[in-house]
């Protein structure tokens, strides 16, 4: 799942700008358990590669936060991992297509 906390953290993004700790809360359900220190180092590895920028929240009370928003590249990356998901998808579908094909044809259990 590791792998495809990019793509749900981008997807993130798209929806808003959000800072570091808004963007762990919103990503409980579909990536739980992401690492803080894990979320931040992307982040940062996302700014180098130009797929999010950041600027300083300095507004509100507290201290300053880091608000990241995503770029016009950062979007390129997201779409092409939705085709990449999707071409996935569809080999998986096959698949198990397949498989439960072969499993009902010889007599046995069909487990999907």
């Amino acid at each position: 799942m590791r792998g495809f906390t990019h793509c749900w953290l981008l997807l993130q993004l798209a929806r808003g700008p959000a800072h570091g700790y808004e963007l762990l809360e919103r990503m409980a359900e579909d990536a739980p358990g992401t690492d803080p220190g894990y979320l931040y180092r992307t982040l940062r590895g996302f700014e180098d590669e130009g797929l999010v920028r950041s600027s300083w929240d300095t507004g509100g009370s507290g201290p300053a936060r880091r608000v990241y928003a995503i770029t016009d590249q950062g979007w390129d990356y997201l779409r092409s991992w939705s085709v990449h998901i999707r071409r996935t998808r569809d080999q998986l579908n096959r698949f198990l297509d397949d498989y439960a094909a072969l499993t009902q044809r010889e007599g046995g259990e069909n487990d999907v």
